[in-house]
């Protein structure tokens, strides 16, 4: 038998059983219909058998919306009141199935941006999406290294700079005819999203944006 201190309302639709061990199980409202001060083995065992299945269909469901890392995923489900050790099984049916992986999201993710933000931009960017600091050091230093078995060899960072200044609708030409102060607010609005200061003054002196492209 597993003593109860005590049955809490966790939403609208779950309750909170809390054991004397310090040890919960949440479940939705009428699962549970035993006895307050204590619960069986036998019902225990049920109860979270049937809570795992609800786990596994919600981290689908969120997956199939949103490309999720584990600790992204993890802090989704902890806050539907899943426990730890449901939490464990359902990271365990996932992974038997190559549901998750951080590294291949966060190459995804630096690929996908690397032409519109800055590498700052990108590491707020994965730190945002949970992605731990180790892998998305190795993504940025994957994705990036790629341009160096290409035979353009223009620094990524210089074509995102050169896009967001024709979106800012920027020509060399108007950007020559800019006063000092001007120039400088211009290059601030770089400097504020991370970009290289080298970079910043190459793309505001350059003659000609096609031979980046």
């Amino acid at each position: 038998m597993h003593a109860i201190s005590e049955i809490l309302e966790f939403s609208k639709a779950k309750s909170r059983i809390v054991f004397e061990d310090g040890s919960f199980l949440t479940v939705y409202k009428g699962m549970y219909k035993g006895d307050e001060a204590e619960m069986s083995d036998d019902e225990l065992e049920m109860l979270t058998s049937e809570m795992l299945s609800y786990g596994k269909k919600r981290a689908m469901n969120l997956l199939v919306k949103k490309s999720y890392s584990r600790r992204a995923l993890e802090k989704k489900l902890e806050d539907d009141g899943y426990n730890p050790a449901i939490i464990g099984k359902i990271f365990e049916f996932l992974d038997s199935f190559h549901y998750l992986n951080d590294e291949a999201l966060a190459e995804s993710l630096v690929r996908n941006n690397k032409m519109t933000k800055s590498r700052a931009e990108i590491r707020f960017l994965l730190k945002r999406r949970e992605i731990p600091d180790d892998v998305a050091e190795n993504a940025i230093e994957t994705v990036y290294s790629e341009d160096d078995d290409t035979d353009d060899d223009t620094d990524p960072e210089m074509k995102a700079i050169i896009l967001l200044l024709k979106k800012l609708s920027m020509t060399p030409e108007r950007i020559a005819s800019l006063d000092f102060k001007e120039r400088q607010k211009l290059a601030a609005k770089f400097y504020r999203k991370g970009f290289r200061s080298d970079n910043i003054s190459k793309a505001l002196r350059l003659e000609n944006f096609d031979q980046i492209d």
